[in-house]
């Protein structure tokens, strides 16, 4: 009986550890869930932590004073929320940092051009395409990367123009992924990879 008692014990307290989808997240929880990770959390692992969790990842993301790191997974993560609260802050993170030469802005203006191309939808190649003119290769490499998940012709055409006077060759392999994982998408061929120069 001492066995079954504690056994429903373990079980009760387990279960009031899972936040019900009812109750609201709070910061306090998803900010414990992006430090205890380095991978973002699933859409599922979100759901956990409560409703309204991307607007929680929203002010984590958008807050100058929460050290950089966390900042980064929460804009991560946000791409799992697929929300109109998450698209919206990818936008405003990519006209508000386009143009930035300060590190910690172009990350998170990285990290946003490949979370709007997680989500998708028939604008992110105009909004993304201006990011392969940046003059950080890293911020040209990710948009690149955030096109190709669109799997769209649109973004397909962007890159297609890029790639002939792309100058950095880690870029230019990787927009030769892209257009390859994108017409494999389309059902097309692919001129594939530029590798890079030895």
């Amino acid at each position: 009986m001492f066995a079954l008692t504690r056994v429903a014990l373990l079980i009760f307290a387990a279960s009031a550890t899972v936040t019900s989808a009812a109750t609201p997240a709070t910061r306090a929880s998803v900010e414990a869930r992006l430090r205890a990770y380095d991978l973002p959390p699933s859409e599922k692992d979100l759901q956990k932590l409560g409703r309204d969790v991307d607007l929680v990842l929203v002010e984590i993301a958008g807050n100058a004073k929460v050290e950089i790191l966390i900042r980064v997974r929460a804009v991560s993560a946000l791409a799992n929320c697929g929300t109109v609260a998450a698209r919206r802050f990818f936008d405003q993170t990519i006209d508000k940092y386009a143009t930035s030469t300060v590190p910690a802005d172009r990350l998170l203006l990285r990290k946003a051009a490949v979370g709007l191309g997680w989500m998708g939808g028939l604008t992110t190649p105009d909004r993304l395409g201006p990011l392969l003119e940046n003059p950080d290769p890293d911020v040209r490499l990710d948009a690149a990367i955030g096109l190709g998940l669109t799997r769209l012709p649109g973004a397909a055409a962007l890159l297609r123009k890029r790639l002939p006077v792309e100058p950095d060759a880690r870029v230019r392999v990787h927009i030769g992924r892209q257009l390859a994982t994108i017409d494999r998408a389309l059902g097309a061929t692919s001129p594939g990879p530029t590798p890079a120069p030895r």
